[in-house]
């Protein structure tokens, strides 16, 4: 029965370090710090929008990220149960396919497009929706996966700092956190 639950794995924080869409404002703004201005234009139309604008500028090589080893462990022992993965992130989903495709993991990536920011709450109303309520399990890092991890099976942690762990504990009990170190 547990290889039937879905595996729903967060990107920014969890599988690399750092996040996608900071890196790909830092490549587009380092070279000419005036593009601020224009980050900012294509801001007044969202979130969304900005990340969607921002990858379309970032080149980046996936052999040159900083993978978590743990998460990567974590993910393939799973996969090895049979499990379905999915990469889950509020990065663009032109990012997340290059990086899930290099990783080789994933069964499907779930992301950011031009009109919705798939971050906290939009996050968990998309995976409710596909898989229903408690029906995934959910890899996370920060403060806004607590939003995804109130409707998932488990809550899985992984680079987390004490105060977001000691939250989710406190919230969900220590039956549904597992903790990855």
């Amino acid at each position: 029965m547990e290889n039937q639950i879905p595996l729903c794995v967060d990107l920014d924080g969890t599988v690399v370090y750092g996040d996608m869409s900071w890196k790909s404002f830092v490549a587009y703004v380092r070279c000419n710090p005036f593009r601020i201005i224009q980050v900012l234009w294509w801001h007044r139309l969202g979130r969304a929008y900005t990340k969607y604008k921002l990858c379309k500028r970032y080149n980046f090589r996936c052999e040159q990220l900083k993978f978590i080893p743990q998460t990567l462990e974590f993910i393939k022992q799973e996969k090895e149960k049979g499990r379905k993965i999915y990469l889950c992130t509020g990065s663009n989903i032109s990012i997340a396919h290059k990086i899930a495709g290099h990783l080789g993991l994933f069964d499907d990536v779930f992301a950011t497009y031009v009109k919705k920011n798939f971050v906290g709450s939009n996050k968990a109303k998309v995976l409710v929706n596909v898989f229903g309520e408690k029906g995934f399990d959910y890899v996370g890092n920060s403060k806004v996966d607590l939003k995804v991890w109130r409707h998932a099976r488990e809550a899985v942690i992984v680079n987390a700092s004490g105060s977001v762990i000691r939250e989710a504990v406190k919230e969900f009990g220590q039956e549904r956190v597992r903790i990855i170190k």
